[in-house]
């Protein structure tokens, strides 16, 4: 029995697969950190928890297999190199300033993170239409409107 998948859509995972991979590893820390710190949970350790399973997670592997999958070609591979380094980038900074409670850091990540967005949006461009573009870009939509909240809360000292 052959089992193989058509060269295009083997393509197209392949053009999804560092984002699904980091989405995996992501998924995996935050299980082990949750193992870890059950006896004793940190409201911060609690939240980073929830932000890579949710952010790091979900979002990015949702991002990144949309971004795939959906357009008529997947963006040059190039173009995925930058915004893996910007949404990873900007999830270090992210997590990294909560942590640290340094705002300018998770300032700064939050920057580099509503960057990546903005070129998984640019990513799906030519997609036409239908109801899972609208889903892809309703993630987008709600991941931003998360950054740009955590943001805000951070920089009113909310967070600490």
């Amino acid at each position: 029995m052959n089992t193989s998948l058509p060269y295009e859509l083997r393509e197209r995972l392949r053009a999804a697969r560092p984002f699904l991979l980091t989405a995996l590893l992501a998924l995996l820390f935050a299980g082990f950190v949750a193992a870890v710190i059950a006896h004793a949970p940190t409201r911060p350790l609690v939240w980073m928890v929830a932000y890579l399973v949710l952010v790091a997670g979900v979002a990015q592997g949702v991002l990144g297999l949309g971004q795939a999958l959906l357009p008529g070609q997947p963006p040059a591979s190039r173009w995925r190199a930058g915004e893996w380094l910007l949404f990873n980038g900007g999830n270090v900074g992210v997590i990294a300033g909560t942590l640290l409670v340094a705002p300018a850091l998770v300032a700064a990540g939050t920057a580099l993170f509503v960057a990546a967005l903005a070129a998984f949006l640019l990513g799906v461009r030519g997609a036409g239409g239908g109801w899972l573009l609208q889903l892809f870009r309703a993630v987008l939509a709600i991941t931003g409107l998360g950054a740009c909240v955590g943001l805000v809360l951070t920089l009113s000292g909310i967070t600490r």
